[in-house]
């Protein structure tokens, strides 16, 4: 199994479109796409929710741009390695707080690839439910003016795919991140005070995000089983797992 990896984990430069792809995807599929809910239609939901209260969309900016700054970053530095130069030099010096030589530790891995390929299934799950859903898609907690229940695209496959695909983003990107071979793990950046603070404020947000949204998942079904009634029973006849086929 590794000899089929060898002539992707030997080309470091082929990590730099990986990297802006993963952190494009991270943009794309954890924005909101639509408006939010006006207060009426959250307000089906009774009391706001713990993400609603702590300005999740205020985090996930935060997050946009630490995943942003991470994947530039270490993509400068494999490119500075390459290309040798006076400013490649200063790009080195720059980012590196370890060793100058740190900066040619930075490599493929298979953690990073499964990591990277995790991100890229939650994204596409994500960006599947949007399409599914259109403007009934919303971070808050609410029923829509008109709202339908959509059974169709990954809603046929479990009711909650989008907390699914946020879930599986998370693992990716924890795993991107703190890999071997990485900007964080080989530069000696998680030894500065600021590296720790940005790691572990990365850490408590993909740790805390799909456990605050799995803890939505029974006030939802609540609150659209008694607003689609039968339809939302037939749904969840056919559909009865939440969160994970066969398992949740």
């Amino acid at each position: 199994m590794m000899l089929a990896f060898e002539p992707v984990l030997s080309t470091p430069l082929l990590k730099i479109p990986i990297l802006l792809a993963r952190a494009a995807m991270v943009q794309v599929a954890c924005s909101p796409p639509s408006t939010p809910a006006k207060a009426d239609e959250r307000h089906r939901f009774g009391r706001t929710d713990i993400l609603t209260r702590l300005r999740a969309r205020d985090g996930v900016k935060l997050m946009h741009a630490l995943s942003w700054t991470h994947s530039i970053c270490e993509a400068a530095i494999i490119a500075a390695t390459y290309y040798s130069s006076d400013f490649s030099d200063r790009i080195i010096t720059t980012l590196v707080p370890g060793p100058n030589s740190a900066a040619h530790r930075l490599a493929i891995t298979p953690t990073f690839l499964l990591g990277a390929s995790l991100v890229f299934v939650g994204g596409f799950t994500r960006l599947a439910c949007h399409q599914s859903l259109g403007r009934f898609f919303t971070w808050d907690l609410a029923v829509r003016e008109d709202h339908q229940l959509i059974t169709t695209g990954p809603y046929s496959v479990v009711r909650h795919p989008a907390y699914a695909g946020s879930a599986i983003i998370s693992i990716g990107n924890i795993l991107c991140m703190f890999s071997a071979g990485s900007w964080w793990t080989e530069c000696g950046v998680l030894s500065t005070p600021l590296g720790k603070l940005f790691a572990a404020q990365w850490l408590l947000h993909w740790i805390a995000l799909p456990i605050a949204l799995t803890m939505r998942i029974p006030k939802e079904d609540e609150v659209l089983k008694r607003e689609f009634g039968e339809q939302w029973m037939a749904w969840a006849k056919r559909t009865p797992y939440r969160l994970i086929p066969y398992i949740y």
